[in-house]
């Protein structure tokens, strides 16, 4: 089956704490909460000046082609507390590389490697993905440790490209039985 038949059957993932669903403008509090905050954001994005530059950012870049990204929804407060996305797809390979943000307010409480851990094993299993992978900051340690959380492990590391990032490590999981 199409890749995108599948990720559209499963635009809305339901886990133990949380729900991946479409986007919405009501989430723009919500994001914004988390989006104005340089700290919440070194390895993503600058930070949002204001709701109008949040609401931008969830209209063209989540709702305008919203397939393979999911706003993250906390079940206990029904709050958007974060994002999660293919930030690049090849169908040919059936490759995946994944990105995620979450508020600061949410870290170390397990939520975002609840939810890479589920939508990895959803695309190795229902989208028929080979491998999928995270690429992360040598220096973000909170997003090394969801990724290893999540069963992913270093393929391989490389100098960024970026003035502002020095290594970038490469974390990937395989489909089982698939390996390169």
């Amino acid at each position: 089956m199409n890749i995108y038949v599948q990720m559209a059957s499963f635009n809305r993932i339901e886990t133990e704490q949380l729900v991946l669903r479409p986007f919405s403008m009501s989430d723009d509090k919500d994001m914004f909460a988390y989006a104005c905050q340089a700290d919440n954001l070194v390895y993503v994005f600058p930070a949002h000046k204001d709701i109008a530059e949040t609401r931008l950012a969830i209209a063209t870049m989540f709702m305008k082609a919203p397939l393979g990204k999911w706003a993250i929804e906390n079940k206990a407060d029904q709050k958007m507390i974060g994002t999660l996305t293919f930030v690049k797809l090849d169908e040919k390979q059936r490759t995946v590389e994944i990105g995620y943000v979450l508020n600061q307010d949410y870290w170390g409480k397990g939520l975002m490697t609840e939810a890479v851990r589920t939508l990895t094993d959803i695309s190795l299993t229902a989208f028929g993905l080979n491998y999928v992978d995270i690429v992360v900051d040598s220096e973000n340690l909170g997003s090394i440790r969801v990724a290893e959380k999540a069963g992913f492990q270093i393929a391989d590391s490389y100098k960024a490209l970026s003035p502002y990032t020095k290594v970038l490590r490469n974390f990937r999981r395989y489909r089982k039985g698939k390996h390169e």
